[in-house]
């Protein structure tokens, strides 16, 4: 099931997302869940929550089917520290 999800992340939502300034990571695989973490705007953007469920859940949901929880944990940017 790993290699599946992670295809789907590879060739579906990273070069989608990417088009807006963000990216998402496999964390985490389990019997019945999976942990994704996401960055950029489809973490802390206006759309957010409309990417996790509009898009990011259904292709996901295409590969785990309805059984499997899916956990989106989103990515805190940290910022540069400026040199004195």
């Amino acid at each position: 099931m790993r290699e599946a999800v992670q295809r789907v992340i590879d060739d579906v939502l990273n070069p989608l997302l990417g088009k807006d300034a963000s990216s998402i990571e496999l964390i985490e695989v389990t019997e019945d869940e999976v942990v994704v973490r996401v960055t950029g705007r489809a973490a802390f953007g206006v759309g957010a929550e409309y990417v996790r469920t509009g898009v990011i859940e259904p292709a996901l949901r295409k590969v785990l089917g309805d059984q499997c929880a899916i956990h989106i944990e989103k990515a805190v940017p940290t910022a540069k520290r400026r040199e004195s």
